[in-house]
């Protein structure tokens, strides 16, 4: 067994669809439905059939394939979704409009599923990665430092693995020589899912931090405070509101590990921002007089 990570927009956008269907259930994500409804209603119905599966209580292989990279763009993956032979989508899906014309069918999901991630996956992307990005970090050193299984054990508390075989909530599998994919996402909490195919298993679980994602500050920043430390030191800033190592931080704002450390030098030497160290990770955050600053509070 081969275990990877990958981070699929494809994945987000359905699960955020089955968010969507189930507002109370998300508790968590209540800032973001409020918004994403808003965005979805002037999409306008769906004319195609992505809506009625990505809402199934378990939704098609076809149309969340397991990504082969770890980080894969969205129009690769719809495009993917041509690929799905008409007997696999026959077996999967019993609509006699998308068993009669397949191709069609599968060429309407394309098209809303584009403009779905456009309209509330896109736009909150940065955030979302940065979240995703972090927990593929996180639980990557944990596999160089502990093993595969025990990665697996510290996962989620559905999900058990006893060599060859994986279990997700009541669904058993044999993993054989296929690679094992774990995928995070921001929207599957309370649950797991497993993805089941001949080249490789799909396992999406719910990131770490998911849970602060709509909590965070927007970015961009005060122009005053950009002005003040500049632009990127300003966005750094405003993202050290809770503790996170350079390589999380250096994710989320889309720049090198080595221009962070560099800022938080900066940040440090003026004491709006402090390290200290978590185990074998060094974590950041700002200090009292950073988010005084982030407020506007410091004359």
């Amino acid at each position: 067994m081969a275990l990877r990570f990958a981070v699929s927009p494809l994945w987000e956008t359905i699960a955020g669809l089955r968010v969507l269907a189930s507002p109370t259930l998300s508790p968590v994500h209540q800032r973001w439905i409020a918004w994403a409804e808003k965005r979805l209603v002037e999409l306008g119905p769906d004319p195609s059939l992505l809506h009625l599966l990505a809402t199934r209580p378990v939704v098609p292989e076809f149309l969340i394939p397991t990504p082969g990279v770890r980080s894969v763009g969205i129009d690769v993956e719809v495009d993917a979704l041509a690929r799905a032979t008409p007997e696999r989508i026959a077996a999967a899906v019993d609509d006699p409009g998308l068993r009669a014309d397949p191709t069609s069918a599968i060429a309407a999901m394309q098209e809303r599923l584009h403009a779905v991630h456009d309209a509330i996956i896109a736009p909150v992307w940065p955030r979302l990665e940065g979240v995703l990005q972090g927990d593929v970090e996180r639980r990557g050193r944990r596999l160089v430092e502990a093993g595969g299984p025990t990665v697996l054990a510290e996962l989620h508390p559905e999900v058990s693995f006893r060599n060859p075989e994986l279990t997700v909530a009541d669904r058993t599998v044999a993993i054989g020589e296929r690679d094992l994919v774990l995928v995070p996402s921001a929207f599957t909490w309370p649950h797991a899912y497993l993805r089941d195919s001949p080249v490789r298993l799909g396992l999406c679980y719910p990131a770490h931090g998911f849970g602060s994602l709509w909590e965070r500050s927007d970015a961009p920043t005060h122009d005053a405070l950009a002005r003040l430390v500049g632009g990127t030191r300003a966005r750094l800033l405003c993202e050290l509101e809770r503790p996170s190592t350079v390589t999380e931080l250096a994710t989320r704002l889309g720049v090198t590990v080595g221009a962070v450390s560099q800022h938080l030098a900066v940040l440090r030497a003026a004491g709006l921002a402090v390290s200290r160290r978590e185990g074998r990770e060094v974590v950041s955050l700002r200090t009292g007089l950073g988010l005084a600053l982030v407020r506007g509070e410091v004359p």
